[in-house]
């Protein structure tokens, strides 16, 4: 092997000793003959003396449609009941289904195998954690890679439940490929009873991108469909060679709708795994396709293979002639069908992963979920489908309810989300067919690459460009336009340092809490950080941030001002270095800085949960942060959240703190922690290491988590709200401040309001405060009041009294302006009395609405003057308009000298227009197209000693007047 490990490599050597590798006890007790398969050139074993093909779909057509060769027709719900009682019955535990969106693996936006439950990583090495051993679980599993194909094939889809048969730690406990096979086939024979002949097992390959697992795997193949695939990690890489690896997992997936499909041989998949929801659909839409001409079609469909094939038209032409129909004929009675299929799929898919916490999005994984949801809105437009897409959701509910029964939960998320993505896919359709329009006007070709650039900048679906332009849809664009959004990218590592021979920093903060004060080794010095032997600072993650503090060495001191962790070495970031490797050093934390960090970590998790109860089970955390002065958490969630509901969240957040709830600290083998609590623990997201820190508010919320914690929630003191965003699609970010930082912001609010409210009585003559509303004040009203005033002006409560200051003094400025434009319509003045009534305000609050609603009638007052005064002024000039060419100086601002020339035009459409005022604004217009207006007034303002420029029919500049004046009436 010192060429290095290749998948390909590899199979041929497994292939080549195939007796080690894929000769099972059971194969040689019951006869099994290996063959290779004429068609594909694989190696596969079967009890026909007779077979030649290996049963793969590439090599064997869907003989079982239509004639099953099972005992008896087995629902959906009852082959997993069969399947659980046999795995039971031979000694593995069941257990209960993990979530579709992974909270577990780092790199993983989505559960794709039941092996994934039980993977975790380990310093960067992965590790099993299981809780039962052997087991079997009913594994919901999401992929993308095959959208295309869902509905066409017969057999893709987006959602699919992998029963993992699951035995870890051969040879010291669980069991390896002889029982497995064994345990298998008897399934298949006995339980199902397929006839033992018509059962074929293909040899294959299984590896890790970085072949730190892999092992050979075998196929159990029947009339041309994959049932269940063996998988065997047996062996990791080892320089160019390989070796066993110490503990064996046996990777059993079964492929539970195929099953299903396998023993009732419907036309398709589709038919039989979604109980009578397609019947319902279709008598729902209309559809009635051929049975005859469905069943032919049927039983070649696993030719289309969307994401393979590269001439979708050249295959569905050879089906069309195969089938004796035209093309036509099989688009009209195929294509709709297709298109239920894959809407009774992907409604399925959306249902899990709404349920488990999925929101579709622009970004991550929630990308994926939104495809989904365009494709399904695409179909119905385009085959006129007048389907409540929450039907087939709520059915789903209801037929996997024995399995599933949690799925109810998901519906009310799922109604909400389908409303809000629908409005908006009408949004960008509507937009769609002039975007398309103009691309087709300016000759662009819609290729591959130009239809995944329409959907990744406008969320044009592929299906409307086909619509609108008549081109097929590329057979795996699907696939390109949701690759990256599976798996998470790696984000950038911190720099690296060398710390080789350094041990692990020991962490008083976990060990001894309320220990601020701590001697210590130093190890090693590196520019201006200092590692140490033991350390009760902490390390900044999780989003908090680390604390700072002193070190001492005899009469020498230094600041930290930041700690970090590396590995599990802690470096301290010192504004001077006076320390060398093996002096003694007294650390000191700050204390304040200490207290005030762990009460904004515990406040996060109390708004985490009180968020959960407000808005519903599917929040989740995106993010988080937490500094002295504030801390913020991310929360998925398909909408704005609301000023009620952040008042609710306010509210039920003080409420934990008032019910002085204990918070605890253990530590926990993860597995332990795992089935205790279930996922809702990686809350914060993926958590290393065997054992987990897990952090609980009794009855309220339960985190892995490494920060540090006060030891009750009415420690944490008030908790403010202080404002939500929107940060990106599908995340909202909640700002707080707690314990004395939320006081502070409280007297600095109090502060605020008061010299708004002075500032209001001093200078805002025309609105009165009630001395009550004053009298009345306190620091929660303050508060609200501050940030509905800021609304008012969409600012934030720091730039309120200066935005308030700056509307008074334009309002001033738009009086003494529209007395200047009715003086020269010759209309009486005005006084300020007449715009600024008096009103009486019950609170800033309307006070500030006054204000912007006086402003806002003084703007459409202005503009309708400066309309009226600029058609009087035209009137006046049109005359003096020669040779279709004006120049003149208005006594007029530039808005007023824009409304001018617009009218001067419509009176005269073919003039060109310069006019300027005495401050030496210049604008310039024409009719003429062959005038251009960016060069004239570009080339007058220059020669004028000022600039300008703009479009060919419009331009404006600044210039001198006196040379102005000189240089305008040449230069037109």
């Amino acid at each position: 092997m010192s060429a290095g490990l290749t998948k390909p490599g590899l199979r041929k050597q497994f292939s080549n000793d195939w007796k080690k590798h894929y000769q099972v006890k059971i194969f040689r007790e019951r006869g099994f003959e290996r063959r290779v398969c004429k068609k594909c050139g694989r190696g596969f074993w079967t009890l026909d003396p007779s077979r030649k093909t290996c049963a793969d779909s590439s090599c064997q057509s869907y003989d079982f449609i239509g004639s099953p060769r099972t005992k008896k027709r087995l629902g959906y719900v009852d082959t997993w009941k069969l399947f659980e009682r046999f795995f039971k019955k031979n000694g593995h535990a069941s257990i209960p289904r993990y979530p579709v969106i992974d909270r577990i693996r780092p790199d993983l936006f989505f559960t794709i195998a039941s092996i994934q439950d039980f993977q975790r990583f380990d310093n960067g090495n992965m590790i099993f954690i299981y809780p039962e051993n052997p087991l079997v679980v009913p594994q919901m599993c999401l992929r993308f890679g095959d959208i295309s194909s869902v509905g066409v094939s017969g057999r893709h889809l987006t959602s699919f439940i992998m029963p993992g048969q699951h035995a870890f730690g051969y040879p010291k406990e669980g069991y390896f490929k002889d029982r497995c096979m064994e345990l298998d086939f008897n399934f298949l024979t006995k339980e199902m009873g397929i006839p033992e002949t018509e059962i074929t097992y293909i040899e294959d390959i299984w590896t890790m991108p970085d072949f730190s697992a892999f092992g050979p795997c075998i196929e159990a193949m029947s009339l041309g469909l994959e049932l269940v695939n063996h998988v065997f990690m047996q062996f990791q890489k080892s320089g160019n060679s390989y070796k066993d690896l110490d503990i064996k997992v046996n990777d059993t997936g079964w492929g539970h709708e195929r099953l299903v499909w396998f023993s009732n041989g419907t036309q398709t998949m589709y038919d039989c795994i979604f109980g009578n929801m397609i019947e319902k659909m279709k008598r729902e839409t209309g559809l009635k396709p051929n049975p005859e001409t469905f069943m032919k079609y049927s039983k070649l469909a696993g030719a289309l293979d969307m994401d393979e094939i590269k001439d979708p038209a050249a295959v569905r032409q050879r089906i069309a002639k195969s089938i004796g129909i035209s093309v036509s004929e099989l688009r009209e009675q195929i294509e709709p069908m297709q298109a239920l299929y894959a809407m009774a799929d992907h409604t399925r898919t959306l249902l899990f992963a709404i349920t488990d916490g999925g929101i579709p999005s622009n970004v991550g994984g929630g990308y994926n979920l939104r495809v989904l949801l365009r494709r399904m809105f695409s179909f119905m437009k385009q085959y006129g489908f007048s389907l409540d897409v929450m039907k087939p959701s709520e059915q789903h509910a209801r037929f996997l309810k024995p399995m599933f029964p949690e799925l109810r939960e998901g519906l009310e998320p799922m109604a909400k989300i389908l409303e809000i993505e629908k409005q908006r896919y009408e949004k960008t359709t509507k937009n769609a067919r002039g975007i398309i329009a103009r691309m087709i006007a300016k000759g662009e070709r819609f290729d591959e690459k130009t239809m995944i650039q329409l959907y990744e900048s406008h969320g044009i679906n592929p299906e409307i460009v086909k619509e609108v332009t008549k081109k097929e849809i590329p057979p795996d664009i699907y696939l390109k336009i949701t690759q990256g959004h599976e798996a998470k990218q790696e984000t950038e590592e911190k720099k690296k340092i060398d710390l080789s021979g350094i041990p692990s920093t020991k962490f008083l903060f976990y060990t001894e809490l309320r220990k601020l004060k701590f001697t210590a080794k130093v190890l090693k010095v590196l520019g201006n950080r200092v590692l140490l032997d033991k350390t009760a600072f902490y390390a900044e993650g999780g989003g908090q941030e680390s604390d700072h503090g002193t070190l001492r060495s005899g009469k020498k001191s230094c600041k930290v001002y930041d700690v970090q962790k590396i590995g599990g070495v802690a470096l301290h970031f010192v504004d001077k270095q006076i320390f060398r490797a093996g002096d003694t050093v007294t650390g000191e934390v700050d204390k304040e800085r200490r207290d005030q960090l762990s009460k904004h970590h515990t406040a996060i998790h109390i708004i985490n949960a009180a968020a959960r109860k407000v808005l519903g089970t599917h929040i989740w955390q995106a993010g988080s942060g937490k500094s002295m002065e504030k801390a913020h958490l991310d929360i998925t969630h398909y909408l704005p959240i609301t000023e009620k509901e952040r008042n609710e969240i306010e509210q039920e957040a003080n409420r934990i703190v008032d019910m002085s709830l204990p918070v605890s600290v253990k530590w926990m083998p993860r597995h332990e922690a795992e089935k205790k609590y279930g996922l809702r623990l990686y809350q914060g997201g993926a958590v290393p290491g065997k054992e987990i820190r897990v952090v609980e508010i009794d009855s309220v919320d339960v985190e892995a988590c490494g920060g540090i914690h006060r030891t009750n929630t009415k420690e944490v003191g008030r908790i403010i709200i202080t404002g939500t965003e929107r940060i990106q699609d599908g995340v909202d970010r909640i700002t707080i401040k707690a314990g004395e930082s939320a006081e502070s912001y409280l007297e600095a609010g109090m502060k605020k309001i008061s010299d708004i409210i002075s500032f209001i009585k001093r200078d805002m003559h025309f609105i009165k405060l009630p001395e009550k509303f004053t009298k009345d004040l306190n620091p929660e009203m303050a508060m609200k009041q501050l940030k509905r005033s800021a609304d008012i002006f969409s600012v934030p409560v720091s730039e309120l009294e200066n935005t308030a200051k700056r509307f008074c003094r334009e309002i001033i400025d738009n009086y003494e302006e529209m007395n200047r434009i009715r003086k020269r319509l010759r209309l009486p003045q005005k006084e300020l009395v007449d715009y600024l009534k008096s009103s009486e305000a019950k609170s800033i609050e309307e006070a500030f609405g006054i204000v912007f609603t006086v402003w806002k009638n003084q703007r459409k007052e202005i503009e309708k003057a400066r309309i009226k005064l600029a058609k009087s002024e035209a009137q006046k000039l049109a005359s003096r308009i020669k040779n279709k060419q004006l120049f003149e100086v208005l006594g007029f601002d530039r808005k007023v000298l824009i409304a001018v020339a617009d009218e001067l035009l419509s009176i005269k459409p073919d003039a060109t227009i310069i006019l300027s005022n005495q401050v030496g604004d210049v604008i310039g217009m024409t009719g003429n197209n062959n005038k251009d207006m960016n060069r004239i007034v570009g080339d007058l303002c220059a020669r004028a000693n000022g600039s300008g420029g703009g479009k060919k029919n419009f331009a404006q500049g600044k210039a001198e007047l006196s040379k102005l004046l000189k240089l305008a009436k040449n230069i037109i």
